[in-house]
């Protein structure tokens, strides 16, 4: 996150997606069309073309919806999801992509030229924004062993955590670990998310957030607090999908309703995190299913 008022560290990130055991199976259809000539009177083969007409080759992938307390999705939970990402997939210019719900599976068909990244944005995306903890306090809320224990690398999986209780937090980029607070502001605070260049650093591609108003009095509040705090309390982090994408320090409460998340992106990476934040968080997690044929 960059604002003027705050520094910022600068993190990679590439949307987790949590993916079944069992290996996906990729189902690709290839419709072909032919143009065939006709043969002389005398029997000669008149003349003949290549295949001159090519369908695009298509995907189908299968996944299975479930609670993060483990309970059964409703309907309308598999409706929300569905439109989410029929929303990310538009946004992302990913033409051709039907998304089609039974019961709690889920089955999206897409060229195949775009399945990499289809996959990438069926992330579930969860925002959150967590001012970090002393982490001398961890024992206080009954995250000391955890957070002792805890070895934060790019191999690390992201705990599990509630919006409403302080949890350990990773940032596999950098190797940092946190101890973070309850969720200051969420996804819902953010009323759109947009990709750009960062031209400040050129280094790469970054996303834009413009807060609600009611996000914004809330930024504002926090980041003012927060400015007041002893370092490490200083610093309020950048989560999605329990990772920490970056965690930069707070000088003064920050107007504006405006925030940046960095980390050196690629166009494509920042697109889709741009496009996950402004479709809302999926209200189920998504696993990757053997397709059962077609």
């Amino acid at each position: 996150m960059r604002t003027r008022a705050a520094t910022t560290s600068h993190t990679g990130f590439m949307l987790p997606h949590r993916k079944a055991s069992a290996t996906v199976l990729t189902v690709v259809v290839l419709a072909l069309g032919a143009s065939v000539s006709g043969c002389s009177d005398s029997g000669d083969l008149a003349g003949s073309s290549p295949l001159d007409k090519h369908a695009a080759a298509r995907t189908t992938t299968t996944y299975t919806a479930s609670l993060a307390d483990s309970g059964t999705p409703t309907a309308v939970d598999m409706q929300v999801t569905a439109d989410r990402l029929r929303k990310r997939a538009a946004a992302l210019g990913l033409k051709d992509t039907d998304v089609t719900v039974a019961g709690t599976v889920l089955t999206v068909v897409a060229p195949q030229s775009s399945a990499e990244r289809l996959e990438r944005v069926t992330a579930t995306a969860v925002l959150e924004f967590r001012p970090v903890l002393d982490p001398a306090q961890a024992a206080k809320y009954g995250l000391g062993q955890q957070y002792d224990a805890m070895v934060c690398d790019k191999t690390t999986r992201a705990t599990p955590s509630q919006p409403d209780r302080p949890t350990v937090g990773c940032d596999p980029s950098t190797g940092q670990k946190y101890l973070l607070a309850p969720t200051g502001l969420g996804g819902s605070d953010v009323e759109s998310a947009t990709a750009a260049f960062d031209s400040v650093s050129g280094s790469g591609w970054l996303v834009d957030l413009d807060f609600s108003p009611a996000g914004s009095a809330t930024f504002t509040k926090v980041t003012g607090t927060l400015s007041q705090n002893t370092p490490p309390a200083d610093q309020f982090a950048i989560v999605i999908d329990d990772h920490v994408m970056s965690a930069p320090a707070v000088n003064s409460a920050i107007t504006g309703g405006k925030a940046q998340i960095t980390g050196r992106y690629t166009k494509e990476q920042a697109q889709e995190l741009a496009a996950a934040i402004s479709s809302g968080a999926l209200p189920v997690q998504l696993a990757a299913d053997p397709a059962t044929g077609r």
